[in-house]
């Protein structure tokens, strides 16, 4: 300690007249040529704000990145939602083909009809009795009548039992309470359909003990009775039996019309 005392006045000297040129470098240099020690104190932070100005283009490029991002997300969800639309779209326009495919096949049926019959829309079913009541879209006001018969182009459904202004409420042969007058195609015999089997099978009850009957007759209306026109298809016998020693023949019938998905009708005006 006591051989740097020596240099102590030394030291303080020079470091004196080092601010002092520092301090005339910075106040002396003229506005347009840097000092030297703003030229070693820019080249001193030269790489800092090299360094900034990197992190700033990077974060000028992340942030159009992102930006871009946004919208290609909202465009992405703009055109799912055209999307749906559209397909929702196509949907509702293959329903409209299916239902006037329907109504021209039905239309096109009732022109082979003798009586006057007007096409209606079914709007309603019981669902305690889904296979029993169905309501339709005409009414009194459009000429129908208690017990007029309703078919469908495949085949008979029922009768009207109850009218109101703009609808009416039909009892499909499916229900235990429908009953019909029929006759088998090729042999003529007579007999009576009902319903209480379900959707799937009608029974068909014979007058004779000698009734001829086969799996695949076709089972008509008669015409017997006041409700039903002679001739309306029915079903199809698919079993033949006897309910017990010494009673007539019994068959079951399957419908000719698909009562579980019936959407048109045709409705007999007088």
């Amino acid at each position: 300690m006591r051989r740097l005392f020596p240099y102590k006045k030394l030291i303080i000297l020079v470091l004196l007249v080092a601010a002092s040129v520092f301090l005339m470098n910075i106040t002396g240099s003229s506005g347009d040529t840097p000092s030297l020690w703003e030229k070693i104190l820019w080249k001193g932070m030269q790489p800092f704000l090299d360094g900034l100005l990197a992190v700033k283009d990077k974060f000028g490029e992340y942030s159009a990145l992102f930006q871009q991002k946004e919208a290609l997300l909202q465009e992405n969800r703009e055109l799912k939602s055209r999307l749906e639309s559209l397909e929702s779209l196509l949907t509702r326009l293959k329903e409209i083909e299916n239902e006037n495919r329907r109504l021209k096949e039905l239309l096109g049926f009732r022109e082979q009809l003798e009586q006057e019959y007007k096409a209606a829309d079914v709007i309603g079913r019981s669902p305690s009795k889904w296979f029993s009541t169905i309501t339709i879209s005409l009414g009194s006001a459009d000429g129908v009548t208690v017990d007029a018969p309703v078919i469908s182009r495949k085949g008979l459904v029922g009768r009207v039992i109850k009218v109101d202004a703009r609808s009416a409420q039909v009892l499909m042969l499916t229900d235990p309470e429908s009953g019909v007058g029929s006759l088998i195609s090729r042999s003529r015999d007579y007999g009576a359909v009902v319903g209480g089997s379900g959707s799937e099978a009608l029974v068909m009850r014979f007058f004779s003990r000698d009734a001829d009957v086969r799996v695949g007759d076709e089972v008509l209306t008669s015409g017997v009775g006041s409700v039903y026109p002679a001739g309306l298809l029915i079903g199809y016998v698919t079993e033949v039996y006897v309910p017990q020693p010494g009673l007539v023949k019994e068959c079951y019938v399957r419908p000719a019309v698909d009562f579980a998905h019936l959407e048109e009708v045709l409705v007999m005006i007088e």
